[in-house]
């Protein structure tokens, strides 16, 4: 009788520990890893003037404090995010911090007040809606929602850094981030039918981008990648090609939230099955050792996300086996310190020249941001 009811409580207290993620390849290497990332991020990146490498250092931490308890990390976000409310421009918008007023760089900030909003009091809270709502509220006045669905680039500026007027152009990676996600949340937040109206749009103009193997464009025609022009090589090239995984990482990060939190089952079904197709293309075409796009690449810095993209697809659309080998893949090639140096990591033990500080900080925030959601599934997206 003793034995069997040892066998029983060991088994309940097997049962009641956390399941293990099928993420990870080592999770407790991972944890590691990540936590000793977010300490990094406390001690040496708690204001980046980039916002929106900040940005996504920052929610780092807030899925940090989530995984972990640690609250320097929780009140590190939510001291830069008072730092980023006092940035914010009597027009509504947001320097980049180099020099440019972009849609996309700014929702990548603004993120931060999204995922920090259900950690913070009343007060903040209320603040952070307020200066979402004046940023949505300056975009549709300044007519930066185009006939397309898309969104535009953002505003140009004058000699002396002054914003001017709009760029007039469809813009893959502002319609994802403002459109996709900022715009789901203001309709999350105020029930206001207006904004998911835009987000679905801009939802529908991206997937009706996309080519038949599965590759979605990275249409930005002030970058040399116009859709409207054809049988240019090097258009071609830059709109196809050049920017493939980080487009479908940023393409993503919006589709994503916009599926979880739309409210629409019709819309939901439309945007998992038209994805299908460039879930299937990132699969296939991962490298053997478990990044995406050329070593060293700009395009192979700013992939990551990918990892939350087909993390979001595993646990809402299709249990594809493939995924969970993809994502161990990539955090074995991030846990050997020997990759640090050319992927820009922390491991690398050393501090990059300044002009490539930017792209090191973007990779190490948005490699955290893949870390912790194969710690724990969705934690970046938690509204």
């Amino acid at each position: 009788m003793k034995k069997i009811l040892v066998v029983l409580l060991v088994t309940m207290s097997v049962n009641l520990l956390p399941a293990a993620s099928p993420f990870c390849a080592d999770e407790q290497a991972t944890r590691d890893y990540f936590h000793r990332l977010c300490d990094y991020i406390v001690a040496e990146k708690k204001d980046v003037p980039v916002i929106f490498t900040a940005g996504y250092y920052m929610r780092d931490l807030v899925a940090g404090y989530t995984i972990f308890g640690d609250r320097r990390y929780l009140d590190t976000a939510i001291a830069y995010a008072d730092r980023l409310l006092a940035k914010q421009s009597e027009r509504g918008y947001w320097q980049t911090g180099y020099g440019r007023i972009y849609l996309a760089d700014t929702a990548s900030a603004l993120g931060l007040f999204i995922v920090l909003y259900n950690h913070v009091d009343r007060d903040r809270q209320k603040k952070y809606l307020a200066a979402v709502q004046r940023y949505v509220d300056a975009i549709e006045h300044d007519g930066m929602i185009r006939p397309s669905g898309a969104l535009d680039v953002g505003l140009k500026t004058d000699a002396g850094g002054a914003a001017t007027v709009p760029y007039d152009q469809d813009y893959t990676t502002s319609s994802s981030l403002t459109g996709g996600e900022i715009f789901t949340w203001m309709y999350h937040a105020t029930r206001q039918e207006k904004y998911r109206q835009i987000a679905y749009r801009t939802q529908k103009w991206i997937l009706s981008t996309m080519r038949e193997d599965g590759v979605i464009p990275y249409n930005h025609p002030g970058g040399k990648s116009d859709l409207r022009i054809k049988g240019d090589a090097k258009n071609d090239f830059m709109l196809w090609t050049n920017s493939l995984y980080l487009n479908s990482a940023y393409v993503g990060e919006g589709l994503l939230s916009f599926d979880l939190y739309c409210g629409k089952p019709e819309w939901q079904r439309e945007v998992r099955a038209k994805i299908r197709p460039h879930i299937d293309y990132v699969l296939k075409t991962q490298n053997p050792d478990g990044t995406w796009a050329p070593p060293g690449d700009w395009d192979q810095k700013r992939s990551p996300g990918i990892i939350n993209f087909i993390v979001w697809y595993y646990l809402n659309v299709e249990k594809d086996p493939r995924i969970p080998r993809a994502t161990q893949k990539f955090a074995t090639f991030i846990l050997n310190p020997a990759n640090g140096k050319t992927f820009g990591l922390i491991n690398a033990g050393a501090t990059p020249e300044p002009k490539a500080q930017i792209s090191y900080d973007c990779v190490t925030g948005l490699t955290g941001r893949a870390l912790a959601d194969m710690l724990k599934p969705g934690v970046d997206a938690q509204w």
